[in-house]
């Protein structure tokens, strides 16, 4: 895979190979947390540290007004973000390079902010989902094939994150 910033306003991904289209396809599903509470909570943190030196009426009014105000826009943010990564991802064009045929997306710039953000919920999510080690922890590639693409999956889109921001996002 290869990322490349355009003088156009766009940013292409290209040389995407058929495993890398197929963990990239993955990507707004991978990054629904419904069902895994762990990363829920984690996308979704009360504003009260559990240790917070409140009475239980403070923290209760603290975490419903979080619920009520602040949490359904950070809901509606994420779906957006994952909605135009889903279109981005449905323009994909075939290309051929000197290996064969890959895969080529043309991504306007103004989206690499929504990719990151996507991204970044996948990778919580994935993490959670199959209990896969902390960033720093040792990585034992888990015999299950279930775990092993999920963490496959997790670094390609760490490492396409890490382009991002690089090559994207903090060019001057």
């Amino acid at each position: 895979m290869e990322l490349i910033n355009n003088d156009d306003g766009t940013w292409t991904l290209s040389k995407v190979s058929e495993l890398e289209h197929l963990m990239l396809s993955r990507l707004p599903e991978s990054a629904d947390s419904t069902g895994c509470e762990e990363a829920g909570n984690r996308l979704f943190p009360s504003p009260i540290s559990p240790g917070a030196d409140l009475d239980n009426e403070k923290k209760s009014s603290a975490d419903s007004d979080w619920k009520e105000y602040i949490e359904p826009e950070l809901r509606a943010e994420f779906r957006d973000s994952l909605k135009i990564v889903a279109d981005d991802l449905g323009k994909v064009k075939m290309a051929k390079d000197e290996e064969g045929n890959c895969y080529q997306f043309n991504i306007p710039t103004a989206h690499a902010d929504h990719w990151c953000s996507a991204l970044n919920q996948a990778r919580i999510v994935i993490h959670y989902r199959y209990n896969l080690p902390a960033e720093d922890g040792a990585l034992d590639m888990d015999p299950n094939p279930e775990t092993w693409m999920a963490t496959l999956q997790s670094e390609i889109y760490g490492m396409l994150m890490e382009f991002l921001i690089k090559k994207v996002l903090w060019v001057a």
